[in-house]
């Protein structure tokens, strides 16, 4: 005859109060990690990113985006720059062609 487990109160009670508790855990942990994250995300805000040699860092998708344009927007600026520097010394070079034909 094959033993049968029957479920006495007591177990049932036990089996209750063990979810119960995994589940608050579970809700800790989530806010654990969130207020973590969180307090990352605060800490890369106002060290501008600075901290991304640590081994807990997650990059903050916003100021990738942020540094991203940056760049662009930089080197944009600087062929405007090179471009007008190369348009000055042109203007500077017809000018001493106009005064020379005169």
């Amino acid at each position: 005859e094959a033993c049968r487990q029957t479920s006495s109160p007591e177990n049932i009670l036990n089996k209750v109060q063990d979810n119960e508790e995994e589940e608050r855990l579970n809700r800790e942990l989530e806010l654990t990690t969130k207020e973590r994250n969180e307090l990352t995300d605060r800490l890369l805000y106002v060290t501008g990113g600075s901290m991304n040699k640590s081994p807990y860092f997650r990059p903050n998708p916003f100021y990738e985006n942020l540094n991203i344009k940056e760049k662009e927007v930089m080197s944009l600026l600087h062929n405007l720059d090179t471009k007008n520097i190369e348009h000055r010394e042109k203007f500077q070079e017809l000018k001493k062609e106009i005064n020379f034909y005169r």
